[in-house]
C-alpha cells in the first residue's frame, strides 16, 4: 500500500510541476490552477499522514508569510538533537489592486526549530506563490526568524516571527514584515 501511495504521490508531484509550466505558457484560468494545486496537495499530504508518526500542526498566522494572514499545515520530517526540521504549506487570499484583483497566496517553507521543548528559535526559508483572479503570477522568496512557545502539557502553541518578503525576479526588493500565530498540534510522536 505504501508503494502505491508513493507512486501516486510522485505522479501527482510531476503533474503539478508540469501543470505549473503549462500555466505559465498558456495562462490557464485561475480556477483550473487552484483545482490542480489543491488536488496535488491533498494526494501529497494524505499518504504522509497515514504512514508516519511525525508531529503535525495547524495554525492561523496574522500577517506573516501569507501576506495579511494565512491558514497553515506543518509537519516535522527530521529531528537532530534539540533541532526539529519541519515543512509548512499555507493558503491565504488578499486583495491586490483593481488591475490584478484578488490574490490566492500559497506560502511553502522549510523551518528549523531549535531549543528545549517549550521555548524555541524558529528559522526558515521558502517560496511564496501568488496567483491573481486576473491571471497574473507573482513569486516571492520567504524567510522567517522568530520565537515559538509551546508548553509540554498543551497542544496549543504561539509564534512571533519576522518574515521578510523578498522579490527577486524583476530586481531585488526586501519588504520588512512580521507575523503572529496561534496553532494546535494535531499529533505528536509518543516518546
Amino acid at each position: 500500500m505504501v508503494s502505491v501511495w508513493s507512486t501516486v504521490s510522485r505522479k501527482m508531484k510531476e503533474y503539478y510541476i508540469s501543470s505549473f509550466g503549462i500555466l505559465l505558457r498558456e495562462k490557464i484560468k485561475v480556477k483550473q490552477f487552484a483545482i490542480i494545486l489543491f488536488g496535488s496537495l491533498f494526494l501529497w499530504l494524505s499518504p504522509a499522514a497515514a504512514q508516519d508518526q511525525k508531529r503535525k500542526a495547524v495554525y492561523l498566522e496574522l500577517a506573516g508569510s501569507g501576506g495579511l494572514g494565512s491558514v497553515n499545515y506543518e509537519q516535522s520530517f527530521a529531528e537532530r538533537g534539540i533541532a526539529d526540521f519541519t515543512w509548512r504549506a499555507g493558503f491565504s487570499m488578499a486583495p491586490i489592486d483593481p488591475n490584478n484583483g484578488v490574490g490566492l497566496v500559497f506560502p511553502v517553507m522549510v523551518n528549523t526549530l531549535v531549543g528545549p521543548e517549550a521555548h524555541q528559535l524558529e528559522v526558515g526559508l521558502g517560496q511564496g506563490l501568488t496567483v491573481t483572479t486576473r491571471g497574473s503570477i507573482h513569486l516571492l522568496a520567504l524567510a522567517g526568524l522568530g520565537y515559538r512557545y509551546q508548553s509540554a502539557s498543551s497542544p496549543w502553541f504561539f509564534r512571533a516571527t519576522y518574515t521578510p518578503l523578498i522579490s527577486y525576479l524583476l530586481g531585488s526588493q526586501w519588504q520588512h514584515w512580521g507575523g503572529l500565530s496561534l496553532g494546535y498540534t494535531i499529533s505528536s510522536p509518543s516518546k
